[in-house]
Parts: C-alpha cells; sequence; structure tokens
C-alpha cells in the first residue's frame, strides 16, 4: 500500500479545523442560548410628518419648465408633480416642500435649492410588515431648471415584521400597505435595493434597541469610540434603547468586510450639532428566522458647526 506523505496530511489537517468565512448558518454560533423576547412592532412603525398649509396669494401662476420659491410654497402637490417628475407622478403620495429651510429664501422668485418626493407605499417581495416607497431628491440650477433627479429605495415597518408564522400574505399584499397614510413615507430609512436586507436590518436593529430598553444585562457587545479613538463618554444603552428606525440617515457595508455575520453599519445625526454623526455598526445572525444580535459598535464623531 503506497502511504501518503506526511506534510500532505498535516496540510490536510489544518484545513479542515480552519474556521469558514462565509455567514453565520448556525444560531448556536452566535453566542450562548437565550430567550427570544418579540419586541411590540408598533414601536417601530413609520411616524407621520405634517406640513403646515400655505394659502396661495391672488393672482399666483407657475412658470413652465422653471421651479422657484413661490412654487415650493403654493403649487398643489398634483401640479407641482406633474411638472417635476411627468408621468412618474401618479405613483407620488407626498411632497416633503423643506419647510425648515424656508429661511434660506428671500424672495418668491428665488430659484428652489431642492426638494423631494416619495413615491405612495407598496409591499415589495417576501418582507412581511415592511412596506417599500421611491425617493426623488431633486435640485435645481440657479435659473430654476432641474439640474440633478436621485432615486433611492426606502422603507418602513408597517405591520408585525418581528411574526415567525401563521402570515396573512393576502392582508399584507392588499391592505397593509395601501393604507398607509403617504406622509409616513417621509420616515422610512434608507438601505439596499434588497429588501431582505431591508428586513434583516431592521429586524436586528429593532431588537437591540428593544433589549437596551429593558432591564437587565445585554446579551450582545456593545461598545463606543470616538473618532480619535477615545472611549465615549454618553450613555450608550440610554441612547441605543432611544433610537428609532426613522433616525436613520445612511445604512451601508462600512466596517464588515470579512465579518462571518449579517452585518450592517447604520448613520445617524448626519446633520447635527455635538457628538454626531454616529456610525453604529450591528453584527448578528437572522438565519431561519432565529433571530440573534451579536454585536454593537458605535464610532461617535463631533460637529461643532
Amino acid at each position: 500500500m503506497t502511504k501518503l506523505p506526511f506534510i500532505p496530511l498535516l496540510l490536510m489537517a489544518i484545513v479542515a479545523t480552519l474556521p469558514s468565512c462565509d455567514k453565520v448558518t448556525d444560531p448556536s454560533m452566535a453566542g450562548d442560548d437565550h430567550e427570544y423576547v418579540e419586541p411590540n412592532w408598533e414601536k417601530f412603525r413609520s411616524i407621520p410628518f405634517e406640513q403646515r398649509a400655505v394659502e396661495a396669494p391672488a393672482g399666483y401662476r407657475p412658470v413652465e419648465g422653471r421651479f422657484v420659491f413661490a412654487d415650493l410654497k403654493y403649487e398643489s402637490d398634483e401640479s407641482l408633480s406633474k411638472r417635476l417628475v411627468g408621468a412618474l407622478a401618479s405613483r407620488i403620495g407626498f411632497i416633503d416642500r423643506g419647510q425648515d429651510r424656508w429661511q434660506y429664501y428671500s424672495a418668491d422668485d428665488d430659484p428652489m435649492h431642492s426638494i423631494t418626493l416619495f413615491a405612495r407605499p407598496e409591499p415589495w417581495g417576501s418582507a412581511f410588515g415592511l412596506c417599500r416607497s421611491e425617493r426623488y431628491e431633486i435640485s435645481f440650477n440657479e435659473d430654476g431648471t432641474i439640474s440633478s433627479v436621485d432615486v433611492s429605495p426606502r422603507y418602513g415597518v408597517e405591520g408585525p415584521i418581528f411574526q415567525k408564522d401563521s402570515f396573512d400574505w393576502d392582508d399584507f399584499r392588499e391592505r397593509m400597505c395601501d393604507e398607509v397614510p403617504a406622509n409616513h413615507t417621509r420616515s422610512y430609512f434608507p438601505v439596499s435595493d434588497s429588501v431582505l436586507e431591508a428586513q434583516d436590518f431592521a429586524i436586528l436593529l429593532s431588537l437591540a434597541i428593544d433589549e437596551a430598553g429593558r432591564e437587565g444585562p445585554l446579551s450582545y457587545d456593545l461598545s463606543c469610540s470616538t473618532y480619535d479613538n477615545e472611549e465615549c463618554q454618553s450613555d450608550l444603552r440610554a441612547f441605543l434603547s432611544e433610537l428609532r428606525l426613522h433616525e436613520i440617515d445612511a445604512v451601508s457595508s462600512e466596517n464588515c468586510t470579512g465579518d462571518a455575520y449579517d452585518c450592517f453599519t447604520a448613520t445617524v445625526g448626519e446633520h447635527e450639532l455635538g457628538p454626531y454623526p454616529k456610525h453604529i455598526t450591528i453584527k448578528g445572525t437572522t438565519y431561519m428566522n432565529e433571530w440573534r444580535v451579536q454585536s454593537i459598535s458605535i464610532i461617535e464623531s463631533f460637529t461643532m458647526s
């Protein structure tokens, strides 16, 4: 019988014991067993956004092909969306007129700076309880003509996303998203165009937030450092327990390279002063609906002005 050389046998033994770089497929790999507590989904539901109505003065008329501050204030949603996006206007359910930035205009004929439109919510794929919208962010040239249109998906919790069985798919596809008020869409959070990634992100972050708000030790690691590698001074657990999905400004895979877990990095407070923005990296597993948060790590910046 031919004997195999010693070195190849040793290499085979080493390779057989190396850990895999694939994502976690066995919930037991995420840590010790823990008791799953189903959160109240309404705690994470999208929220309405209200704008005050402004009555148009007598004689006001929009000018075709040009968009000015007066249009931002007075033009009807139907007319403005049709002029902005044409045939796609039938999909638009809400227009964010940026009333918190109106102080930066000096006259009614000033060109618009930007405006954001949101499509009506709709069910998307098999992410039960999660509705999808599209955000149209439009910017303008100095003469009031359209400069660019950026379209991106947004998602919002509008049903029991933590439910694990007995799904009423007819209710989800025929009523749940259709009956959502259109002004909820402004609070929808951004993720990639993958509804399954949106679902995984919403579930993992919501589980972490919910557990942070309860008593007792956390089942996941929680850490924070500043942009210059100092330890954060804020109450991490209190911050996390009060966080909501509508506060998310961006989601990426930053800080996730090579991870064996599902991993997302969420940015909050992009336009806030003080210890912001914060970049929150969450790792966990959603395999076979056995959801488990492994860790939350936060990098905290500081904005002066």
